[in-house]
This record gives C-alpha cells, sequence and structure tokens, in this order.
C-alpha cells in the first residue's frame, strides 16, 4: 500500500485523470486516496471546483461531484455516475500541456497516450493493452472538442476490460484540460458521458 501511494505522489495528480482512476474505480480504493489527499495537502474542494468549471448546470439527481483537489496545480475534479458507477474526470493543469486537440485527431494519439502513460507509470495500477477504439466530438465548455475512445484491461482483480473516452479543452492556453470517462466494459454508456460533459462551461472565476 504504502508503495501504491508513493506512485501515486510522485505522478501527482495526473495519474488519476488518465489511468489510475480506473484502478481506483475497481479496487475500491476512492474513498481511501481522498482521504489521503485531505491529509497531505490542504484543500478548498468548493474553489478547485469553481476555478476548474462552473458545474452549476449539472443534474444532480443524476450527477455527484466526488472530489476537488487542486495538488502541485494540477486542479481536478472527479465526478461519478451513482447509477452506473461511471467516473468523469477534469484536470485543468493550467499551462502544463498533457495533450492537445490536435494530439486526440491525430494518428498517433496511441504513442501519445503511450508517451504520457510512461510519465505516469500506469503499469502500476495494474492496466495493460490500451486500444483506441474509434474517435468522435463532443460538447463541452460551450465548444465542440474531438474525444478518443479506448479499452484496457486490468491485470488486478476483477481483470475485466474497462471502456472509456479521453479528450482535451485548448482554446484557452492558460487553462489546459484534460477530460477523461471511464466504466466497465458492459456499463460505459457515451450518453452517460455526453450528458454529464455539455452541462459543464467556463468558469466565471476564470
Amino acid at each position: 500500500m504504502f508503495r501504491f501511494f508513493k506512485n501515486i505522489i510522485n505522478t501527482v495528480i495526473i495519474i488519476l485523470a488518465v489511468f489510475g482512476v480506473i484502478a481506483i474505480y475497481h479496487s475500491g480504493l476512492g474513498e481511501k486516496i481522498g482521504s489521503f489527499f485531505s491529509d497531505m495537502f490542504s484543500m478548498n474542494e468548493e474553489k478547485v471546483e469553481e476555478q476548474v468549471g462552473d458545474f452549476s448546470k449539472v443534474d444532480t439527481e443524476e450527477f455527484k461531484i466526488d472530489k476537488a483537489v487542486n495538488v502541485l496545480g494540477y486542479k481536478t475534479v472527479i465526478a461519478k455516475h451513482p447509477s452506473s458507477g461511471q467516473k468523469m474526470v477534469i484536470v485543468d493543469s493550467g499551462k502544463k500541456t498533457l495533450l492537445t486537440e490536435k494530439d486526440i485527431q491525430s494518428g498517433e494519439i496511441k504513442d501519445k497516450l503511450n508517451e504520457l502513460s510512461k510519465k505516469v507509470k500506469y503499469k502500476s495500477t495494474g492496466i495493460e493493452d490500451v486500444t483506441i477504439l474509434n474517435k468522435g466530438y463532443m460538447t463541452t465548455y460551450g465548444q465542440k472538442v474531438p474525444y478518443v475512445k479506448f479499452s484496457a484491461k486490468l491485470t488486478k482483480f476483477p481483470y475485466t476490460v474497462i471502456y472509456g473516452i479521453i479528450s482535451v479543452v485548448d482554446s484557452d492556453k492558460d487553462n489546459q484540460r484534460l477530460i477523461v470517462s471511464v466504466n466497465d466494459k458492459k456499463h460505459y454508456s457515451q450518453l452517460v458521458t455526453s450528458e454529464f460533459y455539455k452541462s459543464i462551461n467556463e468558469s466565471k472565476k476564470h
């Protein structure tokens, strides 16, 4: 467990956004991770949420904001769709570019994800065989953005296949945003993803 937490610290919050959220969801460690961050860092969830975006239009009967943290400049909001278990994550990395919309649209997106995964050492989360399934567009922050849909295998219990999307909003060069939604193969819904993200707008605090 210490080694797991050490990896989380070393890779900051990105691992939650890209691949770590998958492992956290399936291993039931979400509350422990949240408690760990609360103990290790001073966080004002309401303030972080306001900085990442305007969530006032989110249907609170369908979705719940689980956590909002700011670790070393990576402002992250984690939400869930309780009835399906689907997770949605937004990372505002400021001026620190993780991926770009151009990357998402390019033919080298799998290589780009592999490069990013090396930075976050996603193998430690028990994930392998990341496969790009297709690409598309969705609406968030009041604009149409590209996404890539992927699948991946979990090498730890419950040894299942998960589906998800990764997208980017990079029109504001001062606030690069990485967007992720994941669930197990049987329950992943692009409709759930689209419904949540289309309700997110630019923060009035920016």
